[in-house]
């Protein structure tokens, strides 16, 4: 697995003006030793052709992988589905001109119920009796998988694998079940699976989903001294990408309330840790003649500890 990072996880810093996409790029490279980037659209100040050249120019002279391009977008509101396939589809553009092999992309979120002007005095009593209709989640199911596939059908066209991720459980595409339906239902290739393993309930989740998984993230909020993070155990999440032959990007996805630009380098080192450690007891399992029942689970220590002791001793 190789390590990235998300420029989602710098969010406060692009939103409060002290950092551009370019700087922190050098940050990933030169600060933070990564080995691959994510691009978020609204951290683009412009998607103007010469400055997406020197961009990608510059992520090749720092020796950095534009793992993916991640776009912002909804299709829950009808009124604006339209608009959205559009703008995921310019994004599959960008990704495809800067050699980002992932566009990742949200199902989006339940919209809200509309409340009439003048309902008229029947119906108004009726809705305060029994209450706002609910939402056809059928159709609403149906509209979103629709709109991914037009989306999938015009990335396919340009080299690029669209990832859904998925986005907790206010999201329309929550839970595994979820995840696993929307792609089948989508039917398209070259629509996969952005894995967001703190966010699925259970191992089993995980498990399923993973031989669709191009891309992971590694959501982080409370990221304490040591770089761990408070309420997510990271070292058997990323054992259980491990043993699914997960090799692809670990994204950091940081969104706590601590400034990125402190946190985010100790969430780096921790978890650069656990990676080197498992890679370790890979090597050490291959290299054994009862390497099988490392396979199986009897992994060596207390992974938590020894990512503690790489992310101190790299300091």
């Amino acid at each position: 697995m190789k390590l990235g990072c998300s420029s989602w996880s710098y969010h406060a810093a692009f939103r409060a003006g002290r950092i551009d996409l370019r700087e922190w790029v050098r940050i990933c490279a030169e600060e933070l030793d990564l080995d691959g980037v994510e691009l978020v659209d609204i951290h683009f100040p412009t998607t103007d052709a010469i400055y997406l050249r020197d961009l990608k120019k510059l992520c090749t002279d720092l020796q950095l992988t534009i793992a993916g391009i991640a776009v912002t977008n909804d299709f829950g509101p009808s009124d604006k589905r339209a608009l959205e396939a559009q703008r995921v589809k310019h994004w599959c553009d960008v990704a495809a001109y800067l050699g980002a092999p992932v566009v990742r992309v949200f199902a989006g979120w339940v919209p809200p119920q509309r409340m009439e002007q003048d309902p008229g005095r029947i119906v108004g009593f009726m809705r305060k009796v029994l209450g706002q209709p609910a939402p056809n989640t059928r159709r609403l199911w149906s509209d979103i998988t629709w709109a991914l596939r037009q989306c999938a059908d015009y990335a396919a066209e340009r080299g690029v694998v669209l990832a859904i991720q998925n986005n907790r459980a206010d999201g329309v595409v929550g839970s595994a079940h979820q995840l696993e339906q929307c792609v089948n239902d989508v039917g398209s290739p070259w629509l996969r699976i952005c894995l967001d393993p703190a966010d699925l309930a259970d191992r089993a989740g995980v498990e399923a989903a993973m031989d669709r998984v191009v891309q992971t993230h590694a959501r982080l909020r409370d990221v304490r001294d040591d770089g761990s993070d408070a309420s997510i155990h990271w070292p058997e999440l990323l054992r259980m990408l491990k043993l699914g032959r997960y090799r692809g990007f670990v994204l950091l996805d940081y969104e706590g309330a601590e400034d990125p630009e402190t946190a985010v380098p100790r969430a780096s080192r921790y978890i650069r840790g656990i990676l080197h450690l498992l890679q370790r007891q890979q090597l050490l399992a291959a290299g054994s003649a009862d390497g099988a029942s490392s396979d199986n689970g009897a992994v060596v220590v207390d992974a938590d500890r020894a990512a503690r002791v790489e992310a101190h001793a790299s300091r």
